[in-house]
């Protein structure tokens, strides 16, 4: 049976007890596992539609769970602040808890639906983008949770595409593949060819520097006129009606929004105001 040291000699040794998680929040804790638990599930669905690819409704099912799961991942950070209940046990817990959502769940989404559409000279290369994916999923989640702090500061620009929003632009890039396959079925076959371009590109700007702003710090936080309001109600109707296509419209116009303003700053820069020879002798800064 092993001794165990005491704690005169653990301090001599220099190892420190584990400190004991006695109290959390209990709240935004129960929203973040709303978001796990999103995820697992459509996992499940995606694990049916894979045993029987003729039920399209199923893989349908779970892009709408991995939207769904938005909604806990957006909630539970603002109602920790809100409360002031922010730790760094609810911080770890939203973040393993997107790895299975906007990170897996995706990536076996991405998997599911294009693995019947390629020959096997190609099927190994859809499977390594796939897993690239969810390790860019990963590597994204870890940076975030080391640089990010629990200020409002750190909570208006993202450096990175943040995974909700790649998982966003997978999940709703299925919902037109699925429904336009009886009445378009040229056009479904297309986005599935391109869903592993998609998780690539998605991928990288993941783990990139691309800076992208937080969409609802913007638009909700503050004062707004009170015709605001119409137009995010106008919005929400749009989505209701066209919500197939215009999830996918806005998820892809948001990831495509950082390389456009990253480019547009490189093209646009305004070059450095060059000093003339022997300005500094005329302005008497001579060292």
């Amino acid at each position: 049976m092993a001794r165990q040291s005491s704690p005169e000699q653990s301090k001599r040794w220099g190892f420190r007890r584990p400190r004991r998680l006695k109290t959390i929040a209990l709240l935004p804790t129960l929203i973040t596992l709303g978001n796990g638990v999103c995820g697992v599930v459509a996992i499940f669905y995606i694990g049916q539609y894979m045993a029987d690819p003729a039920a399209e409704r199923i893989a349908q099912r779970a892009a709408w769970l991995i939207l769904a799961a938005m909604v806990f991942d957006a909630l539970d950070g603002f109602v920790a602040r809100l409360t002031r209940t922010t730790s760094s046990f609810g911080a770890q817990l939203d973040s393993l808890c997107d790895l299975i959502t906007f990170g897996v769940a995706p990536a076996f989404l991405t998997y599911a639906m294009s693995r019947n559409l390629v020959a096997e000279p190609w099927a190994r290369p859809v499977q390594a983008v796939c897993v690239l994916y969810a390790m860019c999923a990963l590597i994204r989640l870890a940076r975030f949770t080391v640089e990010t702090t629990p200020d409002e500061s750190s909570h208006r620009e993202f450096a990175g595409l943040p995974s909700p929003a790649a998982a966003g632009v997978m999940a709703s890039a299925v919902l037109p593949a699925v429904t336009l396959g009886k009445f378009a079925p040229g056009l479904a076959e297309a986005i599935r060819h391109a869903l592993p371009g998609l998780a690539l590109a998605t991928g990288i700007l993941m783990v990139s520097r691309v800076k992208y702003a937080h969409v609802v710090n913007r638009v909700l936080k503050g004062r707004r006129p009170f015709v605001t309001l119409i137009e995010i109600a106008l919005v929400i109707a749009l989505f209701f009606l066209f919500r197939e296509f215009a999830f996918f419209i806005a998820f892809f116009g948001y990831a495509i929004t950082g390389p456009l303003f990253w480019l547009k700053k490189r093209i646009f820069r305004k070059p450095a105001a060059s000093v003339a020879p022997g300005s500094e002798e005329r302005h008497g800064n001579v060292g």
